[in-house]
C-alpha cells in the first residue's frame, strides 16, 4: 500500500540480501495507530510489541517480492512507509512472471504463518507467557489475515495486479481499465460493509455470503474509499486516452502508475 511515501532525513536504512532497505518514520506511526485500538488495552509492552512485528511481517512481505524479482534477473529496493510498502524492480514482460512477483509477497507470509503455527504446535512456546502468547496471536493475525485482504482484487492491491495480469492473458482488449473498473466495484462493496458494520447495521444477503474477517474497521474503510476514488480517476484515465499499456511506461509491480514520480 502506497501512501505516506516521502523521503526523509529520519528514514532507516539498511540492506538485507543485497537488497535496499528505507524504512520512513510513518510507517511505525501508522503501525502504532493500527494497533492502538487492542494491544495499548493489554499495556504499552504489546503496543512495542506489535508495532516490532508488524515492521517484521511486512518487511518479510516485501522481501518476498524482491527475491521474486532477482529470480527473473532484475535488480530490487525495499521501501516501507504508511500503511505498508513497495518493492521496486524492473518487471518481466510475461504476465505469468508479474503475476509471480505479485503473489510472492502474500505467499512469503503464508510461509511464516505455517512456520510460526508448527512451531508452537511442536514445542507449546505460546504457553510458556502472556508476550509468548501474544506474538503468536499478532503474528498469526498479521500473517494470515492482511495477507488475505492484500489478495483482493483491487488495484494497488497485490491481488489488483494479480487480477490485471489474468486480464491480460485472457487478451481483453483494454486490461487496465478492465482491472480499475473491478477495482472500484471491490472497494465500493468493502466501504459500504465497513460503514454498514460501523453503524451496527446488517446488510442483507452481502453478509451471509463475505467472510467475517472481511469487515474492514474505521481505517481500512477510510483507505478503501481512497482506494475507490484512485481508480476511478484511473478507469477515466485510461478511458479518455484510448487505453495503454503500464509496462510501456516503466510500471512496476507495487507501485501504482498515478504514485509514480
Amino acid at each position: 500500500m502506497i501512501y505516506g511515501d516521502a523521503r526523509g532525513p529520519f528514514d532507516l536504512r539498511f540492506r538485507l540480501l543485497g537488497f535496499p532497505v528505507r524504512v520512513s518514520p510513518i510507517f511505525f506511526i501508522f503501525s502504532a495507530l493500527i494497533g492502538s485500538s487492542f494491544a495499548l488495552q493489554l499495556g504499552w509492552q504489546y503496543l512495542v510489541l506489535w508495532v516490532g512485528l508488524s515492521f517484521v511481517s511486512i518487511l518479510l512481505h516485501e522481501l518476498g517480492h524482491a527475491l521474486a524479482y532477482r529470480l527473473f534477473g532484475s535488480r530490487s529496493e525495499i521501501t516501507l512507509h504508511g500503511f505498508g510498502g513497495y518493492a521496486i524492480g524492473n518487471p518481466p514482460r510475461q504476465p505469468w512472471k508479474r503475476m509471480f512477483i505479485s503473489f510472492a509477497g502474500p505467499l512469503a507470509q503464508f510461509i511464516l504463518a505455517g512456520i510460526v503455527w508448527g512451531s508452537a504446535f511442536l514445542t507449546g512456546w505460546p504457553t510458556q507467557n502472556d508476550y509468548f502468547r501474544a506474538t503468536f496471536l499478532f503474528l498469526m493475525w498479521m500473517n494470515i489475515f492482511w495477507p488475505l485482504f492484500n489478495l483482493l482484487p483491487m488495484l494497488p492491491l497485490d491481488g489488483g495486479n494479480v487480477m490485471r495480469e489474468v486480464l491480460v492473458m485472457l487478451k481483453l482488449r483494454n486490461p487496465d481499465a478492465a482491472a480499475h473498473a473491478v477495482s472500484v466495484g471491490v472497494a465500493g462493496l468493502l466501504v459500504l460493509r465497513g460503514v454498514a458494520a460501523l453503524a451496527n447495521f446488517k446488510l442483507p444477503i452481502i453478509d451471509d455470503i463475505l467472510p467475517l474477517w472481511l469487515v474492514p474497521g474505521q481505517m481500512m474503510t477510510f483507505f478503501f474509499v481512497m482506494f475507490a476514488i484512485e481508480n476511478v480517476q484511473m478507469y477515466q484515465r485510461l478511458k479518455r486516452s484510448g487505453g495503454q499499456n503500464y509496462y510501456d511506461n516503466g510500471y512496476d509491480d507495487d507501485v501504482p502508475p498515478w504514485r509514480r514520480r
